[in-house]
C-alpha cells in the first residue's frame, strides 16, 4: 500500500494538502527507510523528536530532546515507576512523543488533539513504530469538550504545550480536576506582573496589559496573547499546529493566579517542578 502515491509530482494548495493528509491511511503499509523518510517530511514540520525505525527521527536528530526526557521522567515518577495498567491522557498531544511513550512503556493511552495534520502524525508512528491502537487510543477532539462523562479516569493526564494555548483555561481545568484519578502535568508559559522582557532570540509574546479575568466570583490576574491576527482563515489556524483551534487570542495567567485556579478547581496539592537548562534544543 502506497498512501503518497496520488500525491507525488503535485502542487497542493493548503486547503489540498490537508484534504490529502485527512485521507491518509497507514493500514498494511510495508515501512521502508526510504518511504518512511518520505512521509515524515510530508508531514512536516515536527516539533516532536519521535525515533522511528531504520534509524529516522521525526526532527531529524538522532537524539532525543534532553526536556522531553526530563518530562518523561517526572510522568514515569508519578506513576510510581510502572506504567503497565495504567490509563493517561494526552490532551492536544502534537506529535504524539510522550503518548507513544507511555504506551511503549505498558500504559493505556488516549491521546487527543484538535488538529488532524497532528492526529495523522500520530498515526503515521503508531503505525511505524507497530503500537496496538488499543494500546494507543487516537482521538480528533477539541480539548473543550474533554470530561469524565465522555472520556472516563485517568491515572495521568499530560497537558503539555496546551493550556497558553485556551481562551478558557478555568473551565478546562475544573474538567482535569474531575478526570483525574492521580496527577495532571501541566507545562506552560505563564505571564509576568511586569514588563515582558524578549527572549534570547529577539522574540516577545504579543500579550496584553494586565488583566483581571472573572470566574466563579473570583478575579485571577494575567494577560491575553495573540495566537493570530483578527480575520486569519481557519485553513491558515489547522496548518498552524502548536497554536489554538479557533480562537484568536489565548489566556496567559500569572504564575500565583494559575496555583490559586488549580486549589479552587480541586487540585489539593500543586508543585512546580524545574528542569536545568540545556544547550541542547
Amino acid at each position: 500500500m502506497d498512501p503518497l502515491a496520488p500525491y507525488r509530482g503535485h502542487e497542493l494548495d493548503a486547503e489540498a494538502y490537508l484534504k490529502a493528509i485527512a485521507g491518509l491511511a497507514f493500514d498494511d503499509v510495508v515501512w521502508t527507510e526510504a518511504f518512511l523518510s518520505e512521509m515524515r517530511d510530508f508531514l512536516g514540520p515536527w516539533q516532536h523528536n519521535i525515533r522511528l525505525p531504520h534509524g529516522v527521527h521525526t526532527a531529524y536528530w538522532d537524539r532525543l530532546y534532553p526536556p522531553h526526557q526530563e518530562i518523561m521522567r517526572v510522568v514515569a515518577r508519578e506513576l510510581g515507576g510502572d506504567f503497565r495498567g495504567k490509563k493517561v491522557l494526552d490532551l492536544g498531544c502534537l506529535d504524539g512523543y510522550f503518548a507513544v511513550e507511555c504506551a511503549l512503556q505498558g500504559a493505556a493511552v488516549t491521546a487527543v488533539d484538535g488538529k488532524v495534520k497532528n492526529l495523522k502524525k500520530c498515526e503515521f508512528v503508531r503505525s511505524a513504530l507497530g503500537i496496538e491502537p488499543s494500546r494507543l487510543g487516537l482521538v480528533l477532539d477539541d480539548v473543550m469538550n474533554v470530561s469524565r462523562e465522555k472520556y472516563g479516569g485517568f491515572d495521568g493526564v499530560l497537558v503539555l504545550g496546551l493550556l497558553y494555548h485556551l481562551a478558557n483555561p478555568f473551565d478546562f481545568l475544573a474538567r482535569m480536576a474531575e478526570i483525574c484519578d492521580g496527577f495532571v502535568l501541566i507545562d506552560t508559559h505563564v505571564a509576568l506582573a511586569d514588563d515582558i522582557p524578549r527572549h534570547s532570540d529577539g522574540w516577545r509574546p504579543e500579550l496584553s496589559p494586565l488583566t483581571a479575568f472573572a470566574h466563579a466570583g473570583k478575579s485571577y490576574p494575567g494577560r491575553w496573547f495573540r495566537e493570530f491576527a483578527t480575520g486569519t482563515p481557519q485553513v491558515a489556524k489547522d496548518l498552524s499546529v502548536a497554536a489554538s483551534l479557533t480562537d484568536d487570542a489565548a489566556v496567559w495567567l500569572l504564575e500565583t493566579s494559575l496555583v490559586e485556579l488549580l486549589h479552587d478547581v480541586g487540585f489539593d496539592f500543586v508543585a512546580k517542578v524545574s528542569f536545568p537548562k540545556s544547550s541542547e534544543t
